[in-house]
């Protein structure tokens, strides 16, 4: 009997040792993002966590903007306590993300992009105004919208052509009382890469 239970002693210890292996936790990454849009040249911070929630793992975020074919290596980050890690990343056009990590791989997030546009005042006296649309590429020969605030909401004006620098220069008839513009540059326009894109709103008159 003696010798009987000596042999189970190390037959246990293995059958324990298969049990654990296999209820380890198998490699995994999260990833997510802090918002799902950003105007060209904002930033927006990516963030995850590793299975096994250890500091100083290394783990790598990738990227494919649109047009590419495939995911490429943008950069790597250590984990911080609970296997957390961060990164901020600038998309130029909309891009999606993903993270590895040992054998693993993420989940996708994709950040859409607006095109930056300004709208700046030129001259009060004869309601001149100019705009510019920048992005990774040029909008030369498509439109945007000028559009003035009422009682109703936004309500557009003109539609003005943007030239070789995507800008135009535009003139409105303002009011004797306080105007409020602003242009817009719908999806049909900016696309593909980009989302609608809306100016700042410039206030002119008292």
């Amino acid at each position: 009997m003696r010798t009987t239970v000596l042999c189970l002693v190390p037959l246990m210890a293995v059958l324990l040792a298969v049990a654990a292996t296999g209820t380890a936790a198998a490699p995994s990454v999260t990833i997510s993002a802090s918002r799902p849009s950003v105007v060209y040249g904002g930033s927006v911070s990516l963030s995850g966590k590793i299975a096994d929630r250890s500091a100083g793992q290394t783990v790598n975020v990738l990227a494919k903007p649109a047009g590419a074919s495939s995911f490429s290596a943008l950069a790597s980050v250590t984990t911080t306590a609970g296997g957390r890690w961060t990164d901020a990343v600038k998309p130029t056009i909309e891009t999606a993300y993903e993270a590895t990590w040992m054998s693993a791989t993420s989940s996708t997030v994709t950040i859409k992009v607006r095109p930056l546009i300004t709208l700046t005042l030129v001259s009060a006296t004869n309601g001149t105004f100019s705009t510019k649309v920048t992005a990774a590429r040029s909008f030369a020969g498509k439109f945007v919208l000028v559009q003035r605030l009422s009682s109703t909401g936004f309500v557009t004006l003109k539609k003005v052509t943007l030239d070789a620098k995507s800008s135009a220069s535009v003139r409105v008839r303002l009011h004797h009382r306080r105007s409020r513009l602003r242009v817009v540059m719908p999806s049909s326009q900016t696309a593909p890469g980009y989302i609608t894109g809306t100016s700042n709103v410039l206030t002119v008159g008292a």
